[in-house]
């Protein structure tokens, strides 16, 4: 069950808004309304942080976890259509047009979540420049992975929808191997598909050499620069041939 903390903001919540250049930037009152109204809340896995169809009431920046932004269709099948990562926000886009979630936010894996009021979103909206940059860049980037998950679940084959949700929640800033403590449950989730789906998937790219897999550890080893190319390569020969 997720967890709402009402105290002050711990210095964990301090020194995640101060990472931000957006925050560092604000005015001195905005920097103090913005510390004050912030509240903590930490998620377990399955729980809901938020619900379609419910009013939108604050801003989440997630200071450790996955957040899985979805959609369920008409015969129950869920459609991802981002996962939120460390350091990332999300909801800004119901609190800008004020309207009710359009989808569901669940926790896959125990979250940290930094929680702005919606009037404080406001007062920084109407305020500040370098804000309203912040939030055209996240958006853009975001829409972007949006059209990629709708693609990958409707067009591509399971491999394909793997290989994106991988890619989903690795830093994207990061061409590196890197280490993503998400499990095959969870990954399973992200891309609508079986967990028996997704292992077949994973062997698949173990045998090419995108991913190492450490089953006690629950990590997956990425080559991200690798995969980014099977998927180019894949979704280009895929849509060639349909």
């Amino acid at each position: 069950m997720s967890i709402d903390m009402s105290a002050p903001p711990s210095d964990d919540i301090t020194r995640f808004l101060e990472s931000w250049t957006w925050y560092r930037q604000l005015p001195a009152n905005l920097r103090a309304l913005t510390l004050s109204t912030a509240s903590e809340q930490r998620a377990e896995p399955g729980d809901y942080v938020a619900r379609e169809g419910t009013p939108c009431t604050h801003w989440y920046g997630l200071l450790q976890g996955y957040l899985q932004m979805y959609v369920v269709g008409s015969d129950g099948s869920e459609t991802t259509l981002y996962c939120l990562r460390t350091g990332e926000w999300g909801g800004d886009g119901s609190l800008l047009k004020k309207e009710l979630w359009r989808y569901d936010l669940r926790a896959l894996t125990t979250a940290q979540i930094c929680r702005i009021p919606a009037p404080t979103f406001e007062a920084l909206r109407n305020a500040s420049i370098p804000f309203n940059h912040f939030l055209s860049e996240i958006m853009n980037a975001r829409m972007g992975a949006f059209v990629s998950m709708l693609v990958a679940s409707r067009l591509l084959k399971p491999e394909l929808r793997v290989a994106r949700g991988l890619l989903m929640v690795a830093n994207e800033r990061d061409d590196g191997l890197q280490a993503l403590a998400v499990s095959q449950h969870e990954l399973a989730l992200i891309c609508g598909l079986s967990r028996q789906r997704v292992n077949v998937a994973l062997g698949e790219f173990k045998r090419l050499g995108l991913v190492g897999i450490e089953p006690n550890k629950g990590m997956l080893f990425v080559d991200v620069q690798r995969l980014r190319v099977y998927v180019t390569t894949e979704g280009q020969a895929g849509f060639e041939s349909g």
